[in-house]
């Protein structure tokens, strides 16, 4: 004897929602936060206006001074600080930052 079973799921959109995983939603801001939260210690700084200049938009950091490409580039670096601070603090703290993204939106990391 077969049974039917009518399941009613939510639209993929309101799922996102629900999780703070829309476009450019809470999820997507908090992962951006952390990422220049945690960068900040690998951006180089002689007088800090580099590191200050970072402005945060849902999905991009930028470093709004003259200089901050070739920084990016061509910093040779002292301790942490040097170029492509990013990339670099990825490799140390991104399992960290996913965590905390999967926490932030009611999930967890696999």
């Amino acid at each position: 004897m077969a049974t039917k079973v009518k399941l009613q799921i939510d639209p993929a959109d309101k799922i996102l929602l629900k999780r703070s995983l829309n476009r450019n939603g809470k999820g997507q801001q908090f992962f951006t936060h952390e990422v220049r939260r945690l960068s900040d210690p690998y951006v180089p700084f002689l007088t800090g206006n580099l590191k200050d200049s970072a402005t945060e938009s849902a999905t991009s950091i930028t470093y709004n001074t003259p200089y901050a490409r070739r920084q990016y580039y061509e910093h040779k670096g002292d301790g942490l600080r040097g170029a492509q601070w990013d990339k670099r603090m990825w490799a140390d703290r991104g399992r960290e930052i996913v965590q905390s993204v999967a926490s932030f939106c009611g999930g967890k990391s696999g």
